[in-house]
């Protein structure tokens, strides 16, 4: 029976799942916070939304949420489904897909942001 020997890509895959859950924490735990706590930002409708983007700080974090989800996210699939594949070409194309899909969704929302800022 042969072992597998983890490559070091999958070092830096467990950490940066780390790394960007403490981030989605810190992210998303200010979103909510200037969402819900800050009294001029509880009108929700698209000027209130608008308002809050015209603040550099706001569109940080955001676009921070955005970016660390959607590694976090896309990374935890590729871990699990490294679990049943095994074959290194397969692997190497789900991490191909699997990047290009998260890029594709970042510049989509950031584009989406875009529209905030103005």
């Amino acid at each position: 029976m042969s072992q597998v020997t983890p490559k070091p890509q999958g070092v830096w895959a467990w950490i940066w799942q780390r790394i960007t859950a403490v981030l989605l924490f810190v992210f998303l735990g200010t979103h909510l916070f200037v969402l819900h706590y800050v009294p001029e930002n509880l009108s929700i409708n698209f000027l209130g939304v608008a308002a809050r983007f015209k603040s550099v700080l706001y569109v940080i974090v955001d676009s921070g949420l955005l970016a660390t989800a959607l590694y976090h996210a896309l990374n935890g699939i590729r871990n699990v489904l490294f679990d049943f594949i095994a074959d290194e070409g397969k692997r190497g194309a789900l991490n191909l897909v699997l990047w290009l899909v998260g890029i594709v969704y970042l510049i989509w929302g950031a584009y989406a942001l875009t529209f905030f800022v103005k």
